[in-house]
């Protein structure tokens, strides 16, 4: 039986025509309006000889337009590819290149100011779509894409196994990593999400997380898979985020843990009621004790932790239920997957035992886009490898204590800058801290802490190293402190250690 992600707008159409789908802004869509208007935008790219099996470039913001794509394309057949909007103009010459998308949909807002000549140039105007954008930049303004399409059912057969979406995970200006998923699998995430979540047509989620990135994308698409109600943020903001919960009686959300620090320290919270919300989901990155014990007693108590990869699809879950007595975990592993922790030669470990996180999962991608090498990687001995070292516990949770690639290999022995930003993240005068490995005349490789003080804070780095070693074993307290007044993040809010070690890469060679 075939699961094409489209197919779930005739049916949602059907059970709840006058049931919101979509709420964004001043913008309302019902099921039935989201139906007949993908029909819409399929038909105008079939009728500009977009065919199924090619690939199709999105770059906007978190607006109805940014599903409507996605919905659209899947109906027809054609692979979604989003672009992340903040990219330069040099990452999207080389995503462009790469991917050789047949028509491109772009908004028209400040950060995409530069990319209109090079769309221009590579594309065909009539594959243009701009939203907010107007004639004369020779695209397609999106409403009257749509007014020149039927609303009907496009009529295209589409293969459950056939790709439905590329996720572009690292590497922007070289050779990407860029995931391949197909309909079935991407289908069954969205199942999952019933299955270990459990949520159901009646989820009214409020999402301020990007859509262009997967955390955002499959909480959406889920959502609107099983028939609930998607509100849309393009921004998070504090005041507005708990207004929408109070106003639309919000069910659902999921957001990052600097979104909870937020939220934490706004006087908006003073007076909210946490008993509206019946999910809060984490993602990418781990809860204190501190911070989850706060945020289930101000915002939900019903916290959930998921861990998770573009890759993988979702691994375990931490309950709230869990949290009183294994709150230092990620959870257990959910209905679908087999985990196995491996040592270097691929040999599985006893719990307790640290090694590579390895598992089987009917969620795992397909592979890697143009690249065979890492595809084979990923999926070497017919288990894949999430490249995170962690361990097993006695009642079958899972610790997580670092990334393989992220690992500092100092005089022999193998440290990992995690385990120290978390001994450091407890220092009363620190506001943030990122741990990164640099060349040592005798170690080889030592450890070095780059630290924001706290306000008004005087941060001594003598005294930040003698801190660690009363945490930590001695040798994995840092050999260098660095004080530096912030640190590059992702979207997401974890540190971008791969702007940071091009940062320091920049600092050592001027």
């Amino acid at each position: 039986m075939k699961m094409n992600m489209g197919d779930a707008l005739p049916r949602n159409a059907q059970r709840f025509p006058n049931k919101l789908a979509i709420v964004e802004g001043r913008r309302r869509l019902t099921h039935l309006d989201l139906h007949l208007r993908t029909n819409r935008l399929a038909n105008y790219l079939l009728q500009q000889g977009v065919a199924p099996g090619e690939r199709v470039a999105l770059a906007c913001g978190n607006r109805s337009e940014h599903l409507e794509i996605i919905f659209a394309l899947a109906k027809i057949g054609v692979t979604a590819i989003p672009f992340d909007y903040h990219w330069s103009l040099g990452e999207y010459e080389a995503m462009i290149d790469f991917f050789e998308p047949q028509a491109f949909v772009l908004e028209e807002r400040k950060e995409t100011t530069g990319v209109w000549n090079l769309v221009l140039d590579r594309l065909k105007p009539g594959r243009i779509i701009a939203i907010d954008g107007t004639a004369d930049r020779h695209a397609v303004p999106f409403e009257d894409a749509m007014a020149a399409a039927p609303p009907a059912d496009p009529g295209i057969d589409v293969d459950g196994r056939e790709p439905f979406i590329i996720m572009i995970t690292s590497g922007t200006t070289g050779f990407p990593k860029a995931c391949v998923i197909n309909h079935d699998t991407y289908a069954l995430r969205s199942l999952n999400n019933a299955i270990s979540k459990g949520l159901n047509d009646k989820e009214r989620g409020l999402l301020p997380l990007p859509l262009h990135l997967n955390a955002g994308r499959q909480s959406a698409m889920t959502l609107l898979y099983l028939g609930g109600t998607v509100f849309l943020l393009d921004k998070f903001d504090e005041e507005s985020f708990i207004r929408t919960i109070e106003r639309e009686r919000i069910t659902y959300t999921i957001v990052v843990p600097a979104m909870c620090q937020r939220l934490l320290r706004h006087p908006v919270l003073d007076r909210f009621d946490p008993s509206i919300l019946g999910f809060v989901g984490i993602s990418a990155g781990h809860l204190s004790s501190d911070l989850a014990a706060a945020m289930m007693e101000r915002v939900s108590p019903h916290v959930y932790e998921a861990y998770a990869s573009t890759d993988c699809g979702q691994i375990t879950i931490l309950r709230p239920e869990d949290r009183a007595r294994h709150g230092d975990t990620v959870g257990r592993p959910i209905w679908a997957v087999l985990l196995r922790i491996n040592d270097e030669n691929g040999r599985e470990l006893a719990p307790g035992c640290a090694g590579e996180v390895c598992l089987r999962s009917p969620m795992a991608i397909e592979g890697y886009y143009r690249n065979p090498e890492a595809t084979a990687e990923f999926f070497r001995d017919g288990w894949c490898h999430t490249g995170d070292i962690g361990f097993l516990d006695d009642e079958g949770f899972l610790h997580v204590v670092g990334r393989k690639k992220n690992m500092i290999k100092s005089g022999g022995i193998s440290i990992f800058p995690e385990e120290i930003e978390a001994a450091l993240a407890t220092h009363p005068d620190l506001a943030e801290v990122a741990v990164v490995g640099c060349r040592h005349p005798e170690w080889g490789e030592a450890v070095k802490a780059l630290v924001v003080p706290k306000k008004n804070a005087l941060v001594v780095p003598e005294r930040i190293i003698e801190f660690c070693k009363k945490l930590l074993a001695p040798y994995k307290a840092p050999k260098v402190v660095e004080v530096v007044t912030r640190l590059p993040r992702t979207a997401l809010g974890k540190i971008d250690r791969g702007k940071l070690e091009v940062e320091l890469l920049v600092k050592r060679d001027s």
